[in-house]
């Protein structure tokens, strides 16, 4: 997938960012000789599923941050499919690598002990690039990437696995917020609405 990789003007997008869950505590507790491998595998796991319709801006060491010009996406339910897809993937991921230990360390045996959660805004951003390397700047981008929004949900419910939706999202994508099955929470000063997401991979 093209994007302009350098414009000083402002565009609106898509921002996607999917977080591992149980990052740290897996950490705190794991061989990093291991638990390095296997989150390349699932990083790059989910990069693969979000790419046909995301670019893939940057990784964090838990994370994946990616974006897309709203002409990109066109109904909710392409998006939410792509997410369910990708979440499928991902648990996939934790199955194999989970039915294919080779030795008893933590950082092999607790890896089902992760999850995945997403976050999806529309807003406004500018792309600009610096040696070479795409950035993102504007408070759209922050907000999804601070990842602030994580407290809005934890206070709440008991999930590990979801996916939320803000509000100028759903109504770019002509989806009545009051009419998104799911749970809504509040972030100031956005608005989001998420499910748990569950697999069948076993």
């Amino acid at each position: 997938m093209t994007q302009d990789m350098n414009s000083s003007k402002p565009q609106y997008g898509y921002f996607l960012l999917a977080d591992i869950s149980g990052f740290s505590s897996y950490l705190a507790r794991v061989e990093l000789e291991h638990a390095g491998g296997i989150l390349q595998k699932l990083l790059e796991g989910v990069a693969r599923n979000i790419e046909p319709v995301f670019h893939v801006q940057d990784f964090h060491i838990d994370s994946v941050f990616a974006f897309v010009r709203e002409a990109g996406i066109h109904r909710f339910e392409n998006l939410y499919k792509l997410v369910e897809d990708t979440y499928v993937g991902f648990q996939g991921n934790l199955t194999e690598i989970s039915n294919h230990i080779t030795c008893n360390c933590a950082a092999c045996r607790d890896v089902t002990a992760l999850d995945l959660k997403f976050m999806i805004h529309y807003g406004e951003y500018i792309l600009s690039s610096v040696q070479n390397k795409s950035v993102l700047y504007g408070l759209d981008p922050t907000f999804v990437r601070n990842r602030s929004w994580k407290e809005a949900v934890s206070v709440s419910v008991d999930w590990r696995g979801y996916v939320l939706f803000t509000e100028p999202c759903l109504t770019n994508l002509h989806v009545p917020a009051d009419k998104y099955q799911g749970e809504k929470f509040f972030q100031d000063p956005i608005s989001m609405f998420g499910s748990e997401l569950k697999s069948n991979v076993s």
